[in-house]
Formats: structure tokens, sequence, C-alpha cells
């Protein structure tokens, strides 16, 4: 979940809430009669499909305002998450802190922003927050829609292609002089 990237750019703390969705949360990009992911999981397509239509189309489905403690930035606290029904399989809700994304902190915009772009190669999505004093995880394995298919047990494994065998070299004759 990328919460705290605001429009602005440089190493500021934001003060006010701000609409984000959540990532954390399967993001359904294709016709409503695809199937969903598998629980625990997130389909690469739709990752993808959110990465490359910006933080703008990102920041959408929660507010959130910074959480600072004697001074120090710990993380960004869930003030609403809308629609409900959108987070009803995700168990983030609003009081939570969301302190970490993928190990990656998210206090600056930047940092924010490089923990977004980095799920295109991510492997899964966790989601480092705290409830109620006590650190909690969500972790979604980034998988593909359509696994690929693997060999049959007894099948002979692919063969690479041979390349064409040199053209032999001309030959010369010797000359007869004479």
């Amino acid at each position: 979940m990328f919460v705290g990237l605001a429009t602005s750019c440089g190493p500021q703390l934001i003060d006010e809430p701000i609409e984000a969705p959540s990532i954390a949360a399967p993001v359904d990009l294709a016709p409503a009669k695809a199937a969903s992911a598998p629980p625990g999981a997130l389909y690469r397509e739709d990752v993808n499909a959110t990465v490359e239509e910006g933080l703008g189309y990102f920041l959408q489905r929660v507010s959130v305002e910074a959480q600072v403690e004697d001074g120090h930035f710990e993380g960004f606290r869930i003030v609403d998450l809308e629609p409900p029904d959108f987070w009803q399989s995700v168990d983030l809700r609003p009081g939570d802190v969301v302190l970490q994304v993928n190990g990656m902190p998210i206090e600056r915009d930047i940092d924010a922003y490089q923990a977004f772009v980095a799920l295109k190669s991510a492997p899964a999505l966790k989601v480092s927050y705290v409830r109620s004093g006590v650190r909690h995880e969500l972790a979604y394995a980034i998988v593909d829609r359509t696994p690929k298919p693997a060999a049959k047990p007894g099948a002979p494994a692919a063969v690479p292609a041979k390349a064409p065998a040199p053209a032999p070299a001309a030959q010369q004759k010797p000359s007869s002089s004479g």
C-alpha cells in the first residue's frame, strides 16, 4: 500500500489526508467476468497495469495522514477506506499505521514512488503496518494469470534447434602452368 505520496516533491511530510488506493487489494482491471486472483495473490498483469496507470490512478481509495511520534515520522495512519467492498478481503482498517512496502520506506514522496514502481518486478507485495501497537504484515504473491505450462512427465525435454552448419570454405584449385 502506498500511502504518503503527495503531488508535491521533496522530503516533506504530508500534513493533510490524501486519497490513495492500495494495490494490497486485488485491482481488477479486466472485464467483470474475469476470474479474480487466488487468495493471497495478485495477478502480475493487474499490478503492472496499475503501476503503468501511474500514482494519480493509484491514490484514490484510501485517506491517510502522517503519523508522527515525538517529532519522528512513524508511518501513515489510515483515516478512511473507500469503497468498503473494495477493501473487504484486505486486513487493513482505519487507525492502522502503514510503515513500509516490500521493506522499503515510504516517508518521502520519492520513497513511496520507488516502492510503487518496484512492484513491476517484485515477486510479492508486503505491507508492514501497526494496529493497536502490534506490528503486522500483509503479504500477496504476484503471479501470472495464466501459469506457464509444465513439461509432461515422461515427455522428452525440449531440444534447442541446431544452428546450421557453416558452409564449406571455397577450395582453390591449384593452377596448372605448363
